[in-house]
């Protein structure tokens, strides 16, 4: 819509924003992170993101033809805030749980978000179908403006919450020197942590590592499903929309069960777990045949998605030093940034061979493979394997 009359191809533009604004979001949040560290003030950063992020988002339910520049910028804003917001989020973990129930905290945070937004998309898919029913005019396409205001005001709506209720430690003294200072501060730490990746840090970088590996064939799978369902199982749009609907419902069970078993069992056995279950899935995606089968398969999917995640942070908060959560975790945002990337790279080059979607996505067996075999050296803290 917005680029109609322009000599870029819509597709095109978006590939260029989301590119950039993963590249830009994943090199300021390791930076971001030790300045929330270095002053303590994760929970300001993180509203302060949330506000911007979320007028952004408003804004866009003006885009239209001749809006290119402007739609673009308000993207770029919205994306990098959103992003900048989850390293400031994540880094609460260490300080509202413990050792032992780190597991049930994280994995009841991402059931909760799963919930949220499955209710969210719901109401946009509403809202693009069937428009009439909420009395919304089809005209210069409304429908769709409208759910950016519909996110914009999600987002305002459940942060107040954690603007309420969530409290921030605070440092023992007085936060005297400039916020410069802070920053140039923060970038040294950083710098230094990079210094320290193969030897006081080496596990924590090893499982950065290992996270990159296995969530690159996580993200490229969720990115690719749909293609995979379309061009092999002849699945219309609505099945597909249908079946996103359910795995974002169900993935609130994994997340929960998951972090219960992190617990009980240490976060890294469960994960690892979790992550033979998903190269299950990979090998049973190259002989499926029906769309009863990919519903299955979603199903599968939506389990161990809700419980890698959730995992995957609860392992990282009991590797992090305390009082170094906002940097670390934004290290490992940057991570899920790079991992962005190479696992749809792998699938289009492997698709472009072979000819076959089936084949692209068993490529991404060796994300998995690879992740876990880096897993298995990465110490969890007290005394669990």
């Amino acid at each position: 819509m917005v680029s109609e009359g322009t000599p870029l191809h819509g597709d095109t533009l978006w590939g260029i924003l989301v590119a950039a604004a993963t590249l830009a979001s994943g090199i300021i949040s390791p930076i971001l992170g030790a300045l929330a560290d270095e002053r303590r003030i994760k929970k300001p950063l993180l509203l302060a993101f949330a506000l911007i992020g979320s007028s952004a988002t408003l804004a866009l339910t003006a885009s239209r033809e001749g809006t290119l520049w402007a739609s673009s910028i308000f993207f770029f804003i919205a994306s990098v805030s959103f992003s900048a917001s989850l390293t400031f989020a994540n880094a609460f973990l260490n300080e509202l749980a413990t050792e032992k129930n780190i597991g049930r905290i994280s994995g009841l945070g991402w059931a909760l978000g799963y919930i949220g937004g499955g209710l969210c998309l719901a109401v946009n898919l509403l809202m693009i179908q069937k428009p009439e029913l909420l009395g919304i005019t089809a005209d210069n396409h409304w429908p769709v403006r409208l759910t950016f205001a519909s996110v914009g005001f999600w987002w305002v709506a459940f942060t107040i919450p954690f603007a309420i209720w969530v409290k921030e430690e605070k440092p023992a003294g007085q936060q005297n020197q400039s916020l410069v200072k802070s920053l140039g501060n923060a970038v040294q730490t950083v710098k230094k942590t990079l210094r320290a990746a193969r030897t006081t840090n080496a596990n924590l970088v090893r499982y950065l590592v290992a996270y990159l590996l296995y969530n690159d064939g996580i993200e490229t799978i969720i990115v690719m499903a749909g293609v995979f369902a379309s061009e092999i199982l002849l699945m219309g749009q609505g099945e597909i929309v249908s079946c996103f609907l359910m795995i974002q419902f169900v993935a609130f069970i994994g997340a929960l069960t998951f972090g219960h078993l992190g617990d009980r069992w240490g976060n890294k056995k469960a994960l690892q777990v979790s992550l033979m279950l998903w190269i299950l899935v990979v090998i049973w995606a190259l002989f499926m045949q029906s769309k009863t089968e990919f519903w299955l398969a979603g199903a599968a999917i939506a389990i161990v998605l809700g419980g890698s995640q959730a995992l995957s942070r609860s392992l990282f908060g009991k590797l992090v030093p305390r009082g170094y959560e906002g940097q670390f975790y934004g290290f490992l945002n940057l991570s899920s940034k790079v991992s962005a990337t190479l696992g749809p790279l792998t699938y289009g080059v492997s698709r472009q061979i072979t000819g076959s979607p089936r084949w692209a996505i068993f490529s991404l067996l060796i994300f998995f493979v690879l992740g876990q075999m880096l897993l298995v050296g990465v110490r969890e803290p007290s005394g669990q394997s």
